[in-house]
């Protein structure tokens, strides 16, 4: 708390800068003074009466044994640079440059790192030149990547000469400027400042140069900007060793000649500042007189203050506009042999086109002549002599030092001396500024409030001051070293502005102090040392403000000890402020006990209390309502607490089952409290056959949290100072928290552990809103759907309770008109997922309004009272439906049990041992009901929700539905597919599928129209492909989404839904296949499969099967006739509102073009061929003409110019080609005869072998070509694989006998050549040698390698011969060929029946 003088850093060897400025010096250590700190006694009496007269020098400095040692410090040039990381110290013609740099021996202590020499040399140019003014500035850097920290860092150096020269870090000379031709006294500089606040003028950034008789001011940015240009231009002449150079931009400054002032030892730039409108006017009048004209703004002018010789203080205005400024060529220096810093500073060329130094030397620069200045006014003091000045941060201030030991402070703006300290020869001054933290964090640090201090070394004295500005006392001061240096700064970084400032500090102290042993120490002054005496009690009550904040931050538990020393703190603070934040903070700390707590309220209450009220201020009093606001909360904390420790057990009658406690509590008919109960119980089985969910023990709430959850509304004024404070929950509280505060207040009532009087009694008492307790109440009851219906009279307690608590205009309205605080329950009500506890709680709402809008009914017609007792329930309905808040009530509860029923079949699940035949189950979130979600969902939400719960489960059409089963067309095919999962399914999976076969019939009965067959097998069929086409390897459930599609009887849907799969899953994946495919020419590998269609290959042969089968689909339902559809809603929900609803969407799709839809249908079999097959050679797209590709992938109700069947040759012979091909490659497929005899027929029909060949020539018919062609192909390839029975029925079909014979006469002679010349049979020579030679030479011709299954029976092959004979007619040229064959085969089977016997 009190002002503090500490290391900033230091050197790390100090005696060898004194060694080069003076090497004839004997090299001594001085001893180093020890520096006791005037840290006032905080703990002392504060001496409220403190004189402010005090005397200045009672804090003095002991003689140290310097001896003049340490002299030589004071008599160098230093400059420290803003940002701490460098030091320029000269003497005579010598400079050394210091750099901070890591020093690995010190790691682990506060200051790591320190100043070593980075260069030093001696600057001279010419004859006898000395350094007269030194300056280091850092520069901002230019990348967003850095951190805030300086760029680099430019050492400016004036020298006697006039020059100005600025080097590098490493000492590489940049500019060398000559402006004026007189000695250079000092170097100021003014960086970017952001204003204060929003209109203030921004300072501009120059760099003030004070000759004897002029002053320069160079722009900050022309100088940033050339010094940036010179040392990039020094970096690449570095790096190449060329000498070509670009001009860099020039200097642009103003030169101003000072007139009027005998002699200026220093001066400072104030900035451009405007007068306001009344000097404006004061000034015009002294000048001009009565007819004095006035102009509509001030004039702006640049303020320069001097201090000097007659007069003794100056000051000059120079007017904005009056001069332009000058632009000078930059002297720029280049390294030529960087041996050395000095060495290449002093071998560089002075400007461009490669002069050389001698030749620089003998033509001396131009100089441009000043403007002179005219003196405005000053303070004339003929024997004073200033000799510096310092100008406070704020611009408001400036300090003078002058022959005469003064120091003089100024005020800049009224240009008056306002105050003056006398004995302080030799002394130098500067300035810290401090800025108020209030701690809150919540205002604008920017705005917040800024003090003033000044600092004064006095070094004959060896004291460093620190007084308040500008009349306030002195707040430090501590013994130093005789011979240091204060440095203070006046910039910072150059090169910021008001984007690039932001984050930035581009100061690391403001004010420090350099003594000979090495180290800069730095001064930091707390805020409340400017307050004034008569605030000096807020600078104690702050202090003991963070000792108790130490304390509580050292303690860990409450204590007897503890709680006293935190009274003692609390009672000895005198501003009701700052004992606020005090307590506050006891209140605010988590392990206190709410007894100690309680205790610091009263001590505070009773101490606010004892005093009259016409001394209290209003701090006092607003104090004092809040300790009252507090105490009630902890009294109501405490209540809670006891009770719910307690756990007493409400009572009530054991014996009393919940259907009468229910129709007792609800006023209900005992079939009606039957059917609540019936309805609770359901749920709660199926919601514990759910997935389990890991609990965590609730822990209590901490008393700190709690006060935390609430505001206190505090106001005072004369008529309610009686009044109990309003305290309402916090509004920015968290979900989490304000769940725990509604379980703390409501959990032991709603479980039976506590009486629910005892809680309303605590509930009005803790003066909270009625809208807010009910609020956590609402919160508390819908966090969690375990509630029973046993807490149903405690709620509804509670519920009145709360009712009674609030504003009856909101509670009691007209019959006509909703009441705001049902509605608002209500509201809530609909928005919960929690089903089951909404119910109770809706109940229970329904039953307080009945009541009290019962007794609202008997207040208005006394005579009802009489009437009612002898009425029947009839007469209640009768009223009950005139209130339309009755009416919500009954809709909502009616709607919650229509959700309720749709919760009870999302909780039902199948057992998880279960394997799914379709894959694994996609991970998919949840399925969340409210009454809100079904309003707000569309039409369809309620069909949607059942949807997603179907494809959860992965159920097929037929287990949606008992009947299916057996009148399904594919009924057998479905059982022959999940026969094996059937068998291994016991009964309990059978039970847990009819359960929900069982609830899904219960929902139709309740959603007629919703979950109508056509609309609940569509919403199945969407859900599964959206979840497809969310994963597209998980084809099954395309495959499944066509299933339900299937089933859809209106044609009309089906069509719609086909059209929007279509276009917006399908199409898109199918033109990237074919496109593929047409780029291969053959079935893509998996690599390419992925990469543009998004499934591997293996899935792209069932999507292309799908694909198929969809517009299969498509093209049925375009040829039926079926009405347009109607789709209604239930009753209890016509509110529904939201987008349309999937069916609706469906049946509002434009009617297909059948032929475009048949046209795709040709090239996604094509293209299922291809990959079916693994075919080579085969570009899909090309087996169409062009008119074909160019109708391919348009919607589907479009009407392109679409192909006919007159098409080139060569395409029919291609589409011939590929026909064929998928005929032999489907033959290819079929098992050895004798291994598919188990086979159903049925069966037989769906595999690859029968249906393909069937589908070749649907195409060729459809494509023009000849069938008999394709199907006596498909009868020869039949034959030669050996399935001579499926042969013998494509025989039939066709028509063309004698080419068919031709085609089967070959085939029997391979198999009879096969078994003559291939089987080894006893007696075949003897048949060889008889038979002819035309028909020996012929079966030695053929090759019966060609057969697929050559090896055919006898028997058979003397069938085939039969058919062959009654195809050929008798005059065919193959006829005879035919006859003798027929002839040898009957031959072969009498010699094989004979060697049988």
């Amino acid at each position: 708390m009190s002002c503090q003088l500490c290391v900033l850093s230091r050197f790390q060897n100090i005696a060898s800068v004194k060694k080069f400025f003076f090497p004839a010096s004997r090299d001594s250590t001085p001893d180093i003074a020890q520096s006791n700190e005037g840290d006032e006694n905080w703990e002392a009496d504060w001496g409220w009466n403190e004189d402010a007269n005090e005397s200045a020098d009672t804090v003095e400095s002991t003689d140290l044994p310097d001896n003049g040692k340490q002299k030589w410090f004071q008599e160098c040039i230093l400059s420290l640079s803003p940002t701490n990381d460098m030091v320029a110290i000269a003497h005579g013609d010598k400079i050394v440059v210091l750099a901070q740099k890591w020093d690995p021996k010190h790691k682990g202590e506060d200051i790591e790192s320190k100043f070593s020499i980075q260069w030093q040399n001696s600057l001279k140019q010419e004859e006898s030149e000395t350094i007269t003014a030194l300056m280091c500035l850092p520069l901002a850097s230019q990348k967003r990547s850095t951190q805030g920290g300086p760029d680099w860092t430019c050492v400016i150096v004036g020298f006697s000469s006039g020059y100005i020269r600025m080097y590098t870090e490493t000492g590489v000379l940049l500019l060398s400027q000559l402006l004026h031709a007189e000695a250079v006294q000092k170097l100021k500089c003014r960086t970017y400042e952001p204003p204060r606040f929003l209109g203030m003028s921004e300072l501009h950034e120059e760099l003030v140069i004070l000759y004897k008789r002029a002053v320069v001011s160079i722009d900050g940015f022309s100088l940033f900007q050339s010094l940036r240009a010179c040392r990039n231009q020094v970096a690449r002449a570095t790096a190449s060793g060329s000498e070509t150079m670009l001009q860099p931009p020039p200097l642009a400054y103003k030169k101003w000649a000072l007139q009027d002032q005998d002699k200026i030892n220093d001066l400072v730039s104030s900035g451009v500042q405007s007068s306001n409108p009344f000097d404006q006017m004061k000034t015009a009048s002294l000048l001009g007189g009565f007819s004095a004209t006035v102009k509509t703004s001030p004039p702006a002018a640049s303020i320069y203050l001097t201090a000097g010789v007659g007069p003794y203080v100056g000051f000059f205005h120079a007017m904005e506009g009056s001069t332009q400024p000058i632009l000078s060529d930059v002297a720029m220096a280049v390294a030529n042999k960087i041996k050395t810093a000095l060495m290449s500073a002093a071998s560089g060329w002075l400007g461009f086109g490669g002069r050389q130094k001698d030749e620089a030397k003998d033509k001396s620069p131009k100089i441009e002549p000043a403007t002179p200045l005219p003196y405005r006014y000053g303070l004339p003091d003929q024997r004073r002599t200033g000799d510096s000045l310092s100008l406070s941060p704020s611009c408001k201030y400036a300090a003078f030092t002058d022959g005469f030991g003064r120091v003089t402070l100024v005020d800049v703006e009224r240009g008056i001396a306002i105050r003056m300290w006398k004995g302080y020869r030799d002394a130098q001054v500067g300035w810290i500024q401090v800025r108020e933290d209030d701690g809150s964090g919540s205002r604008n640090r920017d705005h917040s409030r800024v003090a003033q201090f000044l600092v004064i070394y006095a070094p004959r004295r060896g004291i460093l001051e620190v007084w308040t500005a500008a009349n306030g006392p002195r707040v430090a001061a501590f013994n130093v070293s005789k011979w240091c240096q204060l440095v203070c700064p006046s910039s910072g970084m150059m090169g910021l502005n008001n984007v690039t400032s932001r984050g930035v500090k581009s100061r690391a102290f403001q004010c420090a102090l350099v003594d000979p042993e090495g180290f800069v120490k730095t001064l930091e002054v707390p805020f409340h040392l400017a307050l004034s005496d008569k605030s000096s009690k807020r600078a104690r009550d702050l202090h003991l403000l963070k000792k108790l904040k130490a304390i509580l931050k050292e303690n860990a538990e409450s204590t007897d000890s503890l709680e006293s020393t935190i009274k003692d703190l609390i009672l000895d603070m005198r501003i009701s402020n700052i004992t606020k934040q005090a307590v506050e903070r006891v209140l605010s700390t988590k392990y206190l006990s709410s007894t100690l707590m309680k205790n610091v309220l009263k001590v505070c209450i009773q101490k606010i209390s004892g005093k009259a009220d016409a001394t209290l201020d209003i701090d006092s009093k607003l104090f004092l309502r809040f300790c009252q606001a507090q105490d009630n909360l902890l009294h109501t904390y405490k209540m809670v607490e006891k009770f719910t420790s307690r756990g007493d057990v409400a009572s009530g009658s054991a014996e009393e089952s919940n259907t009468e406690m229910v129709a007792r509590s609800l006023g209900l008919t005992w079939s009606e409290a039957q059917g609540v109960v019936a309805q609770l119980d359901k749920f709660s089985s199926s919601a514990d056959t759910a997935e389990p969910r890991v609990k965590f023990k609730e822990q209590a709430m901490a008393v700190s949290t709690f006060l935390h959850c609430f505001t206190c509304h505090l106001h005072c004024s004369d008529h309610d100072s009686s009044r109990p404070v309003t305290v309402s929950v916090h509004k920015g509280l968290s979900e989490d928290r304000r769940l725990a505060l509604a379980h703390l207040f409501f959990h032991s009532c709603c479980c039976g552990e506590a009486a629910s009087g005892d809680v309303s009694i605590v509930l009005q008492d803790a003066n909270l809103p009625a809208d807010q307790i009910i609020d956590l109440l609402l919160v508390y009851w819908m966090s969690s759907d375990e509630r029973s219906v046993t807490s149903l009279p405690n709620l509804m307690h509670l519920i009145k309770t709360v009712t009674a608590m609030t504003d009856k205009s909101e509670v009691l309205v007209d019959h006509n008109i909703a009441s705001p605080w049902w509605q608002k329950i209500r509201d809530v009500c609909c928005h919960s997922q929690n089903i089951r506890a909404v119910y109770i709680l809706a109940l229970a709402a329904r039953a307080v309004a009945m009541e009290i809008f019962g007794s609202q009914t008997k207040a208005k017609d006394p005579d009802a009272d009489t009437a009612s007792l002898s009425s029947d329930k009839t007469d209640m309905s009768e009223w009950e439906s005139l209130a339309v808040d009755m009416e919500h009530w009954n809709l909502l509860i009616k709607q919650l049990e229509d959700v309720l029923a749709l919760s009870f079949l999302i909780h039902l699940r199948l057992p998880a041992n279960e394997r799914s035949p379709y894959g694994p189950k996609p991970a998919l979130d949840p399925i969340r009901l409210s009454v809100l979600k079904l309003l707000e969902g569309g039409r369809g939400s309620i069909s949607e929700v059942v949807a997603q719960y179907i494809i959860r489960l992965q159920l097929q059409p037929q287990s949606l539905y008992k009947h299916l089963l057996s009148t399904s067309t594919d009924s057998d095919d479905a059982a022959m597919d999940i026969e094996p999962a059937a068998e291994a399914t016991e009964a309990h999976e059978q039970s847990c599928l009819e359960k929900i076969q069982d609830h899904l019939a219960e929902l139709r009965v309740r959603f007629p129209h919703s979950l109508e067959n056509d609309i609940l097998l569509s919403n199945c069929c969407w859900e599964y492909a959206v979840q497809w086409n969310k994963d597209p390897e998980l084809i099954s459930y395309l495959q499944l989404s066509l299933e339900y599609l299937k089933l859809v009887q209106n044609a009309v849907l089906r069509q719609g839904l086909c059209s929007m799969m279509w276009h917006m899953y399908v199409l898109k994946r199918v033109t990237a296949a074919a496109t593929l495919m047409e780029k291969v020419g053959k079935a893509p590998k998996e690599r390419l499969c992925r990469k543009d269609v998004g499934m591997s290959d293996a899935t792209l042969i069932s999507f292309m099967e799908n694909v198929a089968d969809l517009l299969q689909v498509a093209m049925d339902a375009n040829c039926e006739a079926n009405e347009v559809p109607v789709f209604n809603l239930e009753q209890l929900w016509q509110q529904i509102r939201g987008p349309a609803s999937l069916v609706e969407l469906a049946v509002d799709q434009k009617a297909t073009n059948y032929h475009l839809v048949r046209h795709h249908y040709h090239l996604a079999v094509s293209m299922h061929a291809v990959m079916l097959f693994n075919m080579k050679s085969v570009k899909v797209l090309s087996l169409f003409d062009t008119k074909g590709r160019n109708s391919f992938f348009k919607d589907l109700h479009s009407h392109p110019l679409l192909p006919n069947q007159n098409v080139d040759s060569a395409l029919s012979v291609s589409r011939r080609t590929f026909l064929c091909k998928v005929i032999s490659e489907a033959i290819s497929t079929l098992e050895k005869r004798g291994e598919d005899a188990s086979v159903s027929p049925r069966r037989q029909q769906k595999t690859v072998a029968f249906r393909w060949p069937v589908l070749a020539v649907d195409l060729g018919k459809d494509f023009g070509l000849d069938i008999d062609y394709l199907k006596r192909h498909h009868v020869c390839q039949l034959y030669s694989a050996g399935r001579d029975k499926l042969a013998e029925e494509v025989l039939l079909t066709v028509n063309d006998h004698e080419l068919m014979g031709s085609q089967l006469l070959p085939i029997a002679g391979q198999r009879v050549a096969y078994f003559l010349f291939r089987c080894d049979q006893p007696g075949t020579g003897k048949i060889m040698s008889d038979m002819s030679p035309s028909l020996s030479t012929w079966l030695k011709q053929l090759d019966p390698e060609e057969l697929v299954s050559p090896d055919a029976p006898m028997s058979d092959t003397a069938l085939l011969l039969e058919h062959v004979a009654n195809q050929l007619p008798e005059g065919y040229s193959e006829y005879n060929l035919a006859i003798s064959l027929v002839e040898l085969v009957q031959l072969l089977l009498s010699l094989s029946s004979e060697t049988k016997c």
